[in-house]
């Protein structure tokens, strides 16, 4: 009888963590600010792996020479807080630091590379995963424009609401 509780414990132990996880992700859709990121071109070969597309966004690349905050030091897997500029159309980096800041727009990323004056950071958001067998959809729309809306919380994740094809929303309906 207690083998059965303790199974029944951890089934519920591990059907809460996932269920946190996407109520997170749902809350952080729901309650988040809006943003349209610029993505940069990647090859072709590697844009489409199974059934998700591989993105890189204008705000991933940081020229710690011209951005604020730029002359502190960043290795690689530390965690950096870029601070977001909605002046136009897209989305922009306005800042970046190794502290969150006080306020305002901002995404939490990790530090990917340093080379010279230039970082590279991801956001968690450089998968975009399509429903199976329609990848090929994105695939065939290189040199077309492409960028992601996504909401971004006050703790600065985010979560991409939609890819958008020369300013139209992708759908995947049949």
């Amino acid at each position: 009888m207690p083998s059965k509780k303790i199974f029944l414990l951890l089934g519920a132990f591990w059907l809460l963590i996932i269920g946190g996880f996407i109520a997170s992700k749902e809350f952080t859709l729901r309650t988040g600010q809006e943003v349209l990121l610029k993505t940069v071109p990647v090859d072709p070969r590697d844009l489409f792996r199974g059934d998700y597309v591989i993105l890189r966004y204008e705000i991933g690349t940081l020229d710690l020479k011209t951005i604020p905050g730029g002359n502190q030091t960043f290795k690689p897997r530390d965690a950096v807080y870029v601070t977001l500029a909605v002046g136009g159309k897209y989305a922009a980096a306005s800042s970046v630091s190794a502290v969150p800041p006080a306020g305002g727009l901002f995404l939490k990323g990790t530090v990917k590379d340093t080379h010279s004056s230039r970082m590279t950071v991801e956001y968690g958001i450089e998968s975009y995963f399509v429903p199976e067998g329609k990848g090929r959809v994105i695939e065939r729309q290189l040199g077309r424009t492409v960028d992601v809306k996504a909401a971004v919380d006050t703790s600065g994740t985010a979560v991409i609401r939609s890819l958008l094809l020369d300013g139209k929303e992708v759908s995947f309906s049949n």
